[in-house]
């Protein structure tokens, strides 16, 4: 089954509870995203599931983070140590960075992967003046 055709069974590769919620979560945002802009296709499957993993474990580190700090204290030096999440949480906002360029998702790739939606011309003033005259 194409990824793109089904949202993925994220039981086989999150088992918290809180983790399938976010993947299932940025399933649909990601979906959504691709689907309004026109860019929605089988060849995406592979790179919107990895997608959706690192945001879920980005914002995992994150809130370890949040909570712990970028340096933790250390039991048996004075010193401080950076906190492993620290590490797991830039190596994952880098990969999604890749990814949602990849993908036409960030907005400086955005109007690389969308069709341009052309208005329609409004007549204007000038347009009369600068108009040839038939002969």
């Amino acid at each position: 089954m194409s990824a793109i055709q089904g949202e993925p069974d994220w039981s086989r590769t999150f088992t918290d509870s809180d983790d399938l919620a976010e993947a299932a979560e940025q399933w649909r945002a990601v979906m959504a995203e691709l689907q309004a802009a026109g860019t929605l296709a089988d060849a995406n499957g592979h790179t919107v599931v990895r997608l959706v993993e690192f945001r879920v474990q980005y914002r995992k580190a994150a809130k370890h983070v949040a909570e712990h700090g970028a340096i933790l204290a250390a039991k048996r030096a004075k010193v401080g140590q950076w906190n492993p999440f620290w590490a797991v949480m830039r190596q994952a906002d880098e990969r999604i960075v890749v990814l949602e360029s990849k993908l036409g998702i960030d907005p400086v790739s955005r109007g690389k992967t969308t069709k341009v939606q052309r208005g329609k011309k409004k007549a204007r003033a000038a347009d009369q003046y600068l108009k040839p005259v038939s002969e």
